[in-house]
């Protein structure tokens, strides 16, 4: 044995220098990641806005004296001190004004050079949504550079404090009342030579926000009633937590609470009618027993019908209360004539551990940004701190006005388990609403920090057919969401707002040719150490568009494995017809019911890297790939990994429950 290992090392050490230097060849810096999107996206294209002059004022500059009516310019350009407009992208900017003429403001997007190697080097980007009214009210995210149409802006009356940055963000504030919205010129229009230092959260900005309020007509003091509907099944532990909770810690009292229960045992029907006997009749909840089939949009729609209050709040039964002004802050967003959904800052229980802030839409579908990311540090300029504009929000815990809410039409019964509260999101920004979430309130949802590996086959195929359905109904938001930038990543769940240098599919797709396995596979090599994940597997053409196109099969996902030095493997995806053995082909109809292998070529996946930060070698954990559409032949396949040792004999392959159709 010990000569075994012996004459191994040399390969295992081998096997260990591949391993990194196929990390290090994947691995792509934003700096050089940012100027081959720019070449490639600007190469040919003809700049509108030769004609309009510009002025460029810095941001120190606009102090008590500062007057727009002292420019003369058609554009005025403000950016802040840390960096100086450049020619080229300033050539952007009067573009962008030259193809929208209804754009009075428009801000760009901003990243810092770091000069101490001695070549400049671009690094973290500031990659900002589109107009976001809510975000700009939370904090000044235009940040360093934004322009305006001199002469439509002009007579804005200049607050004229000796603060500069005040009397930048008042007259912004301003500005986007005119149209009531702002342009945002989704390119990095700045380079910033010092750290980029967001303003706007603190205290002393209040007045100016307070001021814009009464401009605009919103209410500045929560008011109307409240209705907390929470569907609960058999948790009657669990409901008494959440309702009590909300009794004790609610600083704002204008609310009901009505729970229904579609069909609780017995005995957990007596101990919710005990509880409700115990408590003081001011503090009662209406309690709906209707025992019906599982469907949490009908539980929701039923509660919403018989509430009486000016709003409808969708609480899960397991949401625990712990920060006393969570109504409060909640309204003062809900009553805005502009807002659809709001929702909150969710903690794993006894954690400072976020799980939900915010709803984006990728690739994937609805991601939970920020999810098992601690709390304590703050994230993407205060993205887990302040108040922000999404395309979603979790329905755990989601306020809605009632005659928005009737007027979408609640939630969808056609969606029964999944995506019921993201269509609702989605389709009230189709009505000309905005979601917002507040990570200025924190609640602790009591959902399990751990993640099973054993979703059945039926669960995930119910999944998919939900999420096929989000985006029938809304196909134009299929891989895209105007409050996440173009150049973040889409392709995989990675948890931060990274920029896309970190993965794009499209520099990691492979071509890969199944081959046919007559000998099948080896009981002995099945081995539960192997852990996947399948993230994609179906035509390309609607993983790019989301829409079946007759395209190649395109697999994407992957796998990792315990217990085991991951560098030492390479692996396969395997791909065998629904409800066949493992055996030999013989042994199934010859080689239309054969097990299939694919080989891949590990990718760098960073996301899974940070996800397993106590493991080592699992960087290499990804799979990208596509085949030809008829290289399989026609049905129904389940999807999983074949591992096999460099520096010896051994195999391992495991199934994930996930499945794909071959259709030619």
């Amino acid at each position: 044995m010990n000569l075994k290992k012996t004459l191994q090392e040399p390969m295992r050490r081998r096997q260990t220098r591949k391993y990194e230097e196929r990390i290090s060849s994947q691995t792509v810096a934003y700096h050089d990641w940012i100027l081959k999107k720019e070449k490639a996206e600007r190469e040919g294209s003809a700049l509108l806005g030769q004609k309009l002059s510009i002025e460029y004022i810095a941001y120190s500059g606009c102090g008590e004296a500062f007057s727009l009516k002292d420019a003369d310019a058609d554009l005025t350009v403000f950016y802040g001190d840390g960096g100086k407009p450049e020619k080229e992208e300033m050539g952007l900017l009067a573009d962008y004004f030259a193809r929208h003429p209804q754009v009075l403001i428009a801000y760009g997007d901003e990243d810092e050079v770091d000069a101490s190697s001695g070549e400049p080097r671009r690094k973290n980007p500031w990659l900002k949504p589109d107009w976001s009214p809510d975000t700009l009210i939370s904090y000044f995210y235009f940040g360093n550079i934004f322009a305006v149409r001199t002469e439509a802006c002009r007579e804005i009356p200049w607050l004229g404090s000796r603060d500069f940055r005040k009397n930048l963000y008042d007259f912004c504030l301003k500005a986007v009342e005119i149209k009531g919205e702002a342009g945002h010129i989704d390119s990095v229009l700045f380079h910033n030579t010092c750290p980029i230092c967001p303003f706007g959260m603190e205290e002393k900005y209040e007045d100016i926000k307070k001021e814009a309020y009464i401009r605009r007509g919103w209410p500045l003091k929560p008011e109307g009633m409240v209705s907390i509907v929470i569907p609960s099944k058999d948790n009657p532990g669990v409901l008494s937590t959440c309702v009590h909770s909300i009794l004790e810690a609610s600083t704002y009292r204008n609310f009901e609470i009505i729970v229904i229960d579609n069909g609780s045992s017995e005995k957990n029907k007596e101990r919710i009618h005990l509880m409700l006997s115990q408590m003081q009749e001011e503090c009662r909840f209406r309690y709906i027993y209707e025992p019906m089939e599982f469907n949490f949009s009908a539980m929701c729609n039923k509660g919403a019908e018989l509430a009486k209050g000016d709003y409808i709040l969708l609480l899960n039964d397991d949401i625990e209360i712990i920060q006393e002004d969570w109504l409060d802050k909640m309204l003062e967003k809900a009553m805005l004539p502009h807002v659809g959904a709001v929702g909150v800052k969710l903690l794993y229980p006894g954690s400072n551990t976020i799980q939900h802030a915010g709803i984006t839409n990728i690739r994937l579908g609805p991601a939970h940004k920020l999810q098992f990311r601690d709390d304590r540090n703050d994230y993407y300029f205060l993205r887990n701190r302040l108040c922000f504009d999404v395309l979603g929000v979790t329905g755990a815990c989601l306020m809605v006005k009632k005659s928005t809410y009737e007027a979408a039409g609640g939630l969808s019964e056609t969606l029964r388990v999944a995506f019921n509260d993201v269509e609702l999101c989605y389709h009230l920004y189709d009505m000309g609403y905005v979601n917002v979430v507040r990570n200025d309130v924190a609640l602790y949802h009591h959902e399990s920090l751990s993640r099973g590996m054993d979703d059945s086959v039926e669960k995930l195929k119910r999944l998919h057919q939900e999420l096929n359905m989000l985006y029938e109904l809304h196909p134009s938001i299929y891989g895209q969401d105007p409050f996440y930038h173009r150049y973040l990543v889409r392709d995989v769940l990675d948890q931060e707002f990274y920029a896309g240098n970190r993965y794009e599919y499209t520099d990691r797709c492979d071509r890969a040719e199944p081959e046919a396995l007559r000998d099948g596979l080896r009981p002995e090599w099945s081995n539960e150490v192997l852990r996947m994940g399948i993230e994609f597997a179906g035509d390309l053409c609607k993983w790019e568009t989301g829409k079946n196109g007759g395209g190649n099969y395109f697999i994407q996902g992957w796998c990792y494995a315990l217990q085991v030095d991951n560098s030492q493997y390479r692996f396969n995806l395997l791909l065998k017809p629904v409800d066949r053995g493992d055996g030999p082909a013989e042994e199934s109809g010859g080689e239309a019911g054969a097990v299939w292998k694919v080989p891949v070529n590990r990718q760098y996946r960073p996301d899974i890297q940070e996800n397993l930060g106590h493991m080592q070698m699992v960087a290499l954990t990804g799979v990208c790939l596509q085949f030809d559409r008829e290289a399989l032949p026609e049905g129904e396949y389940l999807i999983g990994f074949l591992w096999e040792d460099c520096c010896s004999r051994q195999k391992l392959y495991q199934w994930t429950a996930e499945t794909m159709e071959i259709v030619h």
